[in-house]
């Protein structure tokens, strides 16, 4: 039996973001996330088999008896937060005022809760009152009318369209690095690492629904960001002795149904000596930002990569045409002068499957990819117009048919992880500092005839493409690569050469068509970029899409200037 002086337990989280309500603050997302959610998760995987553990349960008493865990984080972005109105669950009807008074007032304890047990303790006879109190605000049976007794306008009131809706916030944080590690100094025996790794691969989510992870015992322990015991840190919720028998008498309380509070104790956190004084952060493109993806159904016929600008200008025709009047410069991407506005827009992406020994270059799926910038009421123009589109569908399964009206596909948009890796945002998210080519990048700028005519004159119009590229990088916000291979083959398993892919053509500043050249490329920065990454004219028609390549990964070799 060995066993090991210090362990770890890693969360990634599967969606590239993390959903979760500070717990003193209804509008403000949590993070990094708090030991003590970590526990209650892995109390609820331990509680959720039919027939439970006994040394499962002995291991969570003993993990509570560790004392709070170091962590290791990154950064991460806070999204501005929305209020949604959503309608009330109970068969019965709350009214609006007393609903209003509720929510106010449970905000109010929740605050004061907080600051109590950061001040006196989490057993101290305020914190308990107060406690006391918001269970008793949060008892919905006491919220509504008995049924049988409702008056016919109140009854009125239960039917779908007349439902009161309660406002609700759903803040959610996009980390730099989309994992955390939870540290501590302990010794793990080899059948409590079996065992604990079993539990942690049974936790699914973290925070809310949304927030899908995969938890397991870390190969690797990093340094950690944050440490315990801070006099002038950040109050954490962390776990103390009997945390496990507290969730367990609280859950026969409520049953599963009724209201339900966290058991925590106040844990300061501050920065160690030797961790960095800022979280790590990665410089990100302005095209970054949130994917809305879909996936082509199986049924539909095979599309090759060199397809993929016809599919996502199909794309962007049918949300134009299913937006409102007039077309919102958020989509369009043109202003009201008929020319391209140099302003965050939404772009349309076909994801082929690209990279892996079998790759075949088939395209999987399309992603709308809205850059941070776009502001929240052009977010909402997006939804809108992606919503009608989704209902005006049969069985809210959007269909396309590109230009010729040989290809016809149908989509369904993804609401959780995708099975395949290609349709996975943080796949194409991930920071990296190599990137590579998936689709060819447009050149804003023709570089002359780079197979063609002397050996001179093909270096100097190599020499302008990169030139091109470097300003392709710039354009996006992005520092110039200190490494630029650039190739008119395809660089990665699944590409296609740039001689198969159809001609991208725009006009020029006098109304002339302009032909754009295309050429793949390789590029290695000085320091780690984080995406989606697009680069070149074409990047928000299809084009320009890159790959982020680890380090064991190397693009394949394609026929180049060099």
């Amino acid at each position: 039996m060995t066993s090991l002086s210090k362990f770890g337990i890693e969360v990634n989280f599967l969606t590239g973001r993390y959903v979760a309500t500070a717990y003193n603050n209804r509008r403000a997302g949590e993070w990094p996330p708090h030991p003590a959610r970590l526990f209650s998760a892995m109390v609820d995987a331990w509680a959720d088999r039919d027939e439970r553990e006994p040394y499962e349960s002995r291991l969570l008493e003993w993990l509570e008896e560790q004392g709070p865990p170091a962590i290791a984080a990154s950064g991460a972005e806070h999204r501005r937060v929305v209020s949604h109105f959503v309608p009330v669950n109970d068969a019965t009807v709350v009214g609006t005022a007393l609903q209003e008074r509720r929510y106010r007032q449970i905000q109010q304890l929740e605050s004061e809760l907080g600051q109590t047990i950061a001040s006196s303790g989490e057993q101290s006879r305020k914190a308990q009152s107060i406690r006391t109190r918001l269970m008793k605000s949060r008892n919905v049976e006491s919220q509504v009318t008995k049924a049988g007794t409702t008056n016919p306008s109140t009854a009125l009131a239960m039917f779908p369209e007349q439902r009161v809706r309660q406002e609700r916030f759903f803040p959610s944080v996009s980390p730099v690095v989309p994992k955390v590690t939870y540290l501590w100094d302990a010794v793990l025996s080899d059948e409590m690492r079996k065992a604990l790794d079993d539990l942690l691969a049974r936790v699914t989510r973290l925070g809310h629904s949304s927030s899908l992870v995969a938890c397991r015992l870390a190969d690797y322990l990093p340094e950690a960001t944050l440490l315990p015991g801070s006099a002038n840190g950040t109050n954490l919720r962390t776990v103390q002795p009997g945390q496990f028998k507290e969730l367990e008498r609280l859950f026969e309380r409520h049953g599963g149904n009724g209201p339900r509070s966290l058991p925590f104790t106040v844990t300061s956190y501050g920065l160690g000596d030797d961790s960095p004084k800022e979280p790590v952060q990665f410089q990100r493109p302005n095209t970054a930002g949130e994917w809305l993806v879909f996936e082509l159904e199986h049924g539909s016929r095979w599309l090759p990569v060199t397809r993929a600008p016809e599919l996502a200008s199909a794309m962007r025709d049918a949300v134009i045409q299913h937006a409102v009047t007039p077309i919102p410069v958020e989509i369009s991407g043109i202003g009201s002068d008929g020319k391209p506005v140099d302003v965050p827009h939404l772009a349309f992406l076909s994801l082929p499957f690209v990279g892996p020994r079998h790759a075949d270059g088939r395209v999987m799926g399309v992603a709308l990819s809205i850059p941070d910038g776009v502001s929240e009421a052009g977010r909402q123009v997006i939804y809108r117009a992606v919503g009608t589109w989704e209902r005006d569908s049969a069985d809210r399964r959007p269909t396309l048919r590109l230009a010729d009206g040989s290809v016809k596909v149908r989509l369904t948009r993804l609401l959780a992880t995708a099975e395949a890796r290609t349709l996975q945002s943080q796949v194409w998210s991930r920071e990296a500092l190599r990137w590579v080519s998936v689709s060819p990048i447009a050149l804003p700028k023709h570089p002359g005839r780079l197979s063609e005519g002397t050996a001179a004159a093909r270096a100097k119009a190599w020499q302008s493409a990169e030139e091109a590229v470097v300003v392709s990088c710039e354009h996006v916000g992005l520092p110039a690569p200190v490494s630029i291979h650039l190739s008119l083959s395809p660089l990665i398993r699944g590409a296609r050469h740039v001689r198969d892919c159809p001609p991208f053509q725009r006009k020029g500043k006098q109304g002339e068509v302009v032909r754009r050249q295309l050429v793949h490329a390789a590029l290695t920065f000085d320091e780690p970029i984080r995406g989606p990454l697009m680069l070149g004219a074409g990047r928000f028609a299809g084009l320009g899409l890159m790959r982020p390549i680890s380090e064991p990964e190397r693009p394949t070799e394609g026929e180049s200037h060099e």
